[in-house]
């Protein structure tokens, strides 16, 4: 079973994405940065808040940042799929552009079941990148 991660500060959100995610992935919630930061690479998807609270250590790193932060220092990041409640899935290019390293953006407004879909999506991608360069070995 895939293992997902979601770091947001609304916990009803992330107990929504857990319920709804249960037979498809296993779901861990991190409230706080730094927890997630330390145990990120664990995982196989990871959707990041835009507006997450900043980090007691790190007072100036943003969703956009950890996203960052993680693609340049993790040898295998997981899938990170940057989400944002202030950006309507409508305009979904305005949120891919708020994080230009992010593997996808996730506009909450989308709905469980597209969010779900687009989740799936995005780890049969990595999952098929992955056997084909395996093959090529």
């Amino acid at each position: 079973m895939y293992k997902v991660a979601v770091l947001d500060d609304d916990e009803y959100w992330c107990l929504a994405i857990q319920r709804y995610f249960r037979k498809e992935f296993e779901v861990s919630i991190f409230l706080e940065v730094e927890f997630f930061l330390s145990q990120a690479s664990q995982f196989d998807l990871a959707i990041v808040d835009f507006s997450i609270p900043r980090a007691k250590f790190e007072p100036k790193i943003s969703g956009s940042e950890i996203i960052t932060h993680l693609k340049t220092t993790l040898k295998n990041p997981p899938i990170l799929v940057l989400a944002s409640g202030f950006i309507s899935q409508s305009d979904r290019e305005a949120g891919q552009q708020l994080c230009l390293e992010a593997d996808d953006f996730l506009a909450k407004d989308a709905g469980l079941d597209q969010i779900l879909i687009q989740i799936q999506e995005l780890i049969e991608v990595k999952t098929n990148q992955n056997n084909d360069s395996n093959n090529k070995i």
